[in-house]
Formats: structure tokens, sequence, C-alpha cells
């Protein structure tokens, strides 16, 4: 009965964290050489400041379209892009088809955003949300399917932990971790990989910034899914027992 309140609990409060800690993030503030280019790209995020809902996001997306029309091949903007398409596909609801396809189209298009900022710079945020879009993107698709795209995420989380592994408060981690989560035990055989590898990640990201609660959450769910269920319920109940708005740097 406690797991169970637990893990119901837990589910309620990282949708209060998904949305309350996002002003947070530890990602570069886009910039632009160009005025009008840079007054939307600071329009966009004033509005994201406010509340963090499928309209502003609408609003902000447009406004960073408008300012990448004004100022192309701008790898800032194009980050903020991607970024902020994976964010809107993620607040989309997922119970039927027509959900899923909807959620899909704007990962893909994130991932697209993502790729143009590669070829311009390699950087942790485009090799972020490359991996977030194109994970996200194959999020119902078959076993088979997933495998194929799993030496591409490893790539580009690698690339982050070897030069920026705090980049977003341990971005890289919280997503390969929820790869290795998800995936069958047999991809994990098929492709080699090291649990403890993924959990030392979600180790050091937590030492790094031990406010940002939401490391603790990925914590707690890749140690249940490697059968640590003590382990889980510690990080879980630890994160529980903190206030969200612990965390309020910008």
């Amino acid at each position: 009965m406690k797991r169970g309140i637990l893990i119901f609990s837990l589910v309620l409060f990282q949708m209060v964290l998904a949305h309350s800690v996002i002003a947070g993030e530890a990602m570069p503030k886009p910039k632009s050489n160009n005025p009008e280019a840079q007054a939307l790209l600071d329009q966009a995020l004033e509005v994201l400041k406010q509340e963090y809902t499928i309209p502003n996001l609408d609003q902000a997306i447009s406004l960073l379209e408008k300012a990448n029309q004004l100022d192309p091949n701008n790898h800032d903007i194009l980050v903020e892009l991607a970024d902020k398409n994976w964010q809107k596909g993620d607040l989309l609801p997922e119970k039927t088809d027509a959900d899923f396809k909807a959620r899909k189209a704007y990962f893909e298009k994130g991932l697209k955003y993502a790729e143009q900022a590669l070829k311009i710079k390699e950087s942790a945020g485009a090799h972020y949300w490359f991996a977030a879009n194109l994970g996200s993107s194959y999020e119902h698709a078959s076993i088979l399917s997933q495998a194929k795209i799993f030496p591409s995420l490893k790539k580009n989380c690698d690339w982050i932990q070897t030069r920026n592994p705090e980049y977003f408060y341990g971005g890289a981690a919280r997503i390969w971790s929820k790869v290795v989560s998800k995936v069958p035990d047999i991809v994990l055989k098929m492709v080699g990989e090291d649990p403890n590898q993924v959990f030392g990640w979600l180790e050091d990201a937590i030492k790094t910034e031990p406010r940002y609660l939401l490391n603790y959450v990925y914590k707690g769910q890749f140690c249940w899914r490697m059968g640590k269920k003590d382990d889980a319920l510690s990080a879980l109940d630890y994160a529980l027992k903190q206030d969200p708005s612990i965390f309020t740097e910008e």
C-alpha cells in the first residue's frame, strides 16, 4: 500500500515539477545580432515565464519562428525551436491514435530544428534536443524500431556527457536513464549497455545541483527498473518531501 501511494504521489509531483522548475533550466538564453529578432526571442521567453501552457507555447513558437525568419541559420534560435516544439508535443494528451500522431508531429518538427542547429555548430543544446525529439518521436514505435535509434541516442548523450554534463542540470543523464529504463533487457544486452554507467551519470547530476529535484525522480524510476526497489523508494521519498519551489533560479 505504501509503495502504491508513493508512486501515485510521484506522478502528481512530477507533473508539478516538470512545469514549475522549467524556468530554472541551466540553458543559455538565445542571442541574435538582429535587434528585431532578439526582441522576439525575449518576448517568447517572457511569455513562458508567466505560465507553461499550450496556448503560451503556441505563442512562443510563433514568435521564435518569426525570429528565425529575420535571422536564419542562427544556432540559438534553432535550438530554442527544437526545445519548444518538444515541450508542446510533450504537453499534448496521449490517449488516442490521433493524440499520438499530433505529438509525433511536434517531435519530428523539433528534430528537424535540432538537425539544422547541429549542421551550424555542435553544442550541448543541439545534441540534447536532437536526442529528446528523436526518442519521443519513437515512443510508440515497435521495439525493433526503437532499438534502431538506440545508437544515435547514445551518441548524442555521450557527446554531452563528455563535454558539458551539467547542461540542463544533468539533462543527458535523465534522457539516457529514461531510455534505458524503457527498453527491454534483451535490447540492453544486444547493445552492451552498462546500467551502472547510467546510475553514475544520475549521481553526478545530483551532486552538481542537489536542488534540482527532477533528477531524484529519474533516479527513482531508473532504480525501480533495475530492480533496486529500496533505492528507488528512498530517492522518490526524498523528492516528495521537498518543496518543488526550492529551485527558483533562472
